[in-house]
C-alpha cells in the first residue's frame, strides 16, 4: 500500500489511477460527513469529493519527504 503522499504525488502529476486510490481512502470520512442529519446527502457527497479533488491539485508539498 502506497503512502498517502506518494499517492498525493502521483494524482498531482495526473495519475489517474493514484487520484481513485485516494478517494477511496477517504470515502468513509465523505460518507460520514455527508450523513449529518440522519440520511445521505448526495448533493454533499459530490461535492466533498470534488472540494477533495481540487485540494489534492492545489496542495504544495513543502518538506524533505520527496527523495
Amino acid at each position: 500500500m502506497k503512502e498517502l503522499i506518494d499517492l498525493v504525488i502521483d494524482a498531482k502529476a495526473g495519475n489517474e489511477e493514484a487520484m481513485l486510490e485516494l478517494l477511496q481512502r477517504f470515502e468513509p470520512l465523505f460518507l460520514k460527513e455527508a450523513t449529518r442529519c440522519g440520511q445521505l446527502d448526495l448533493d454533499c457527497l459530490q461535492e466533498l469529493r470534488e472540494h477533495f479533488i481540487e485540494h489534492i491539485y492545489k496542495y504544495e508539498i513543502r518538506c524533505n519527504c520527496i527523495e
